[in-house]
């Protein structure tokens, strides 16, 4: 049901993208919440432009969360992400439910975030991914920009943390590291 819609979201992004670089606001950036507000704007200008009489995908708004209805089954926000693929919300319980898959927010409606993240000067756009978070952890991802059409549904490998052993307490709490150790050379009595 999403695969035929890849390159739709991908070009909505794009076009979303390109309307922020061109108009009059880029050069004059004070904060990054103007470009991923201008970007959110012009995707869902787009969207609705695009998917208008679409029996399948309209706009909508559920629980305060603007994204794409795709058909009963999916609720698509899109949003700007970390180089972990992570959005990032004001921590409302509105932002923490629809980011816990355990929530059911839509009477079984799955939640899936369309995640842009740029390129380390802010200019262009890096990866374009569908997927689907549970809190602070990506469930799955596919890339759409990586050939996802082309290849099928690419999932993305996520890193995962390296686990040192010991306790949680021994690989989270550090001792404080001294410059030289001072070494005991005797009772401290004067005696050798």
């Amino acid at each position: 049901m999403l695969r035929p819609l890849y390159g739709d979201l991908v070009s909505l992004v794009q076009r979303a993208h390109s309307d922020w670089m061109q108009g009059p606001f880029a050069r004059t950036m004070q904060d990054p919440k103007v470009r991923a507000n201008v970007i959110w704007n012009q995707f869902l200008y787009y969207a609705k432009a695009h998917f208008e009489g679409s029996g399948l995908v309209r706009v909508e708004n559920k629980a305060n969360c603007q994204g794409l209805l795709v058909g009963t089954s999916f609720f698509v926000r899109m949003k700007k992400g970390t180089s972990q693929l992570l959005s990032r919300n004001y921590p409302t319980q509105a932002a923490l439910d629809f980011n816990d898959a355990s929530v059911d927010l839509f009477d079984g409606v799955a939640r899936l975030e369309l995640i842009y993240t740029l390129d380390d000067l802010g200019t262009a756009i890096d990866k374009v991914v569908l997927a689907q978070r549970h809190r602070s952890k990506i469930l799955w991802a596919i890339d759409l920009l990586g050939g996802a059409e082309d290849h099928g549904q690419t999932v993305i490998s996520l890193p995962v943390a390296p686990v040192d052993g010991g306790t949680p307490a021994e690989r989270v709490l550090k001792p404080k590291k001294f410059a030289q150790k001072i070494k005991k050379t005797g009772s401290g009595d004067g005696s050798a």
